[in-house]
């Protein structure tokens, strides 16, 4: 009788055990039980779409808030290639664990992160964040290899520490810095802060230069712009002569050329042409890229736009009036070694709001991180047809 019930009884601590394992598996607000299972779940927060789920995804972060010290680097890597929704959604449980872990966090570690720049820029820059918490004069330090560093934010923080050191230096020294600074500077407002420095000292700079605008631009007449339909296509869908054949080689022989004075390369088709609405014009420039290869094109403008490439066809958006940047809309192409033929369609609709009647464009064409790539001679001239 006793064996059967110790029997009973071990049975009974067994199943009670595995029902045990068995919550805990299923509890959502659980600590994740391996390392396996942390970075599956931060893969999974990392590539959440915002397509519902916000309640799940909320538990998720929650238990990357609890994953221990070691597991932090390996958790971090899904960042690299998170949506932006999902970065946020990653950030929030990795954070919450760097508060909570404080000191077991390893600066050794994160060190390591920063200085391989095989990684992706969003993981060292968090990295680089974190290690400033724990170990500032060490983050600092590491600042002065990263001129030239592939991470934008890193890059940008060790040109705002040479500008900075270079208010207490000599003269001499201290153009040295900014030459350098503007060297390595990829942002727009760090890049236009050097050139202000320079024009103050009597060295004026060309901004729309050093930011690798294209500001020589031949200009066609102006188009229908007017509303059609889907049987009777007017303006933005409409292919103009200019689209017509061979848009690598337009005939611009009697377009007006127009370079531009803005500061930032905008090209006023107002100016060029005259203020109208329910119009779209054409815009062909000829720009050199040395060595070719595939380089962004960025461009920015209140108006409809689009874009080709040597003919090709490159980005289109039918948007009027919603926002305008420097670099609102950017598109990688694949450029020749040697002269490009870039054209531009800009449309302005019916709208006559005093905020609706501005007509232009601003492009540049860039590497990833926004070095310009192209050049091209102040007297340029588009190649026409003979």
């Amino acid at each position: 009788m006793r064996s059967a019930l110790s029997f009973l009884i071990a049975i009974s601590m067994t199943l009670t055990a595995v029902g045990v394992r068995t919550m805990q598996a299923a509890d959502p607000t659980a600590a994740p039980h391996d390392i396996a299972e942390a970075r599956a779940v931060a893969s999974r927060l990392a590539h959440a779409t915002g397509a519902g789920g916000h309640a799940d995804l909320a538990l998720q972060a929650d238990r990357i808030a609890l994953i221990p010290a070691e597991w932090l680097v390996a958790c971090l890597q899904p960042l690299g290639d998170a949506t932006p929704g999902g970065a946020n959604w990653l950030r929030s449980g990795l954070e919450r664990a760097v508060d909570r872990l404080g000191d077991a966090v390893s600066s050794g570690e994160l060190a390591a992160v920063v200085t391989d720049v095989a990684q992706p820029p969003r993981v060292r820059s968090l990295a680089y964040l974190w290690l400033s918490d724990r170990d500032a004069p060490q983050a600092a330090a590491m600042l002065d290899t990263m001129l030239d560093d592939p991470a934008p934010e890193l890059r940008r923080q060790a040109i705002e520490k040479l500008l900075a050191a270079a208010e207490t230096a000599a003269d001499g020294p201290r153009k040295d810095s900014y030459r350098r600074a503007l060297s390595a500077a990829r942002d727009v407002d760090q890049v236009e802060q050097i050139v202000a420095w320079f024009t103050e000292r009597g060295e004026p700079i060309e901004l729309a230069d050093a930011l690798g605008f294209v500001r020589t631009w031949r200009i066609s007449e102006a188009f229908d712009n007017t509303r059609g339909d889907a049987d009777n296509p007017i303006g933005f869908a409409k292919a103009y002569p200019p689209e017509v054949g061979d848009p690598a080689l337009p005939d611009t022989s009697t377009w007006k050329l127009v370079t531009s004075t803005d500061n930032q390369g905008a090209i006023d088709l107002n100016a060029a042409i005259e203020t109208k609405k329910e119009v779209l014009a054409y815009a062909v420039a000829t720009v050199d890229v040395p060595d070719g290869g595939p380089a962004e094109v960025r461009i920015g403008s209140p108006c409809a736009i689009a874009v080709w490439v040597n003919g090709r066809p490159l980005m289109a958006h039918e948007i009027y009036h919603a926002s305008e940047a420097v670099d609102q809309y950017v598109a990688t192409a694949e450029f020749l070694a040697g002269s490009n033929t870039v054209m531009v369609k800009c449309c302005q609709n019916e709208q006559t709001e005093r905020w609706a009647v501005d007509w232009r464009f601003r492009l540049r064409i860039c590497d990833p991180l926004g070095k310009p790539l192209a050049t091209q001679a102040e007297s340029a001239r588009p190649t026409t047809n003979p």
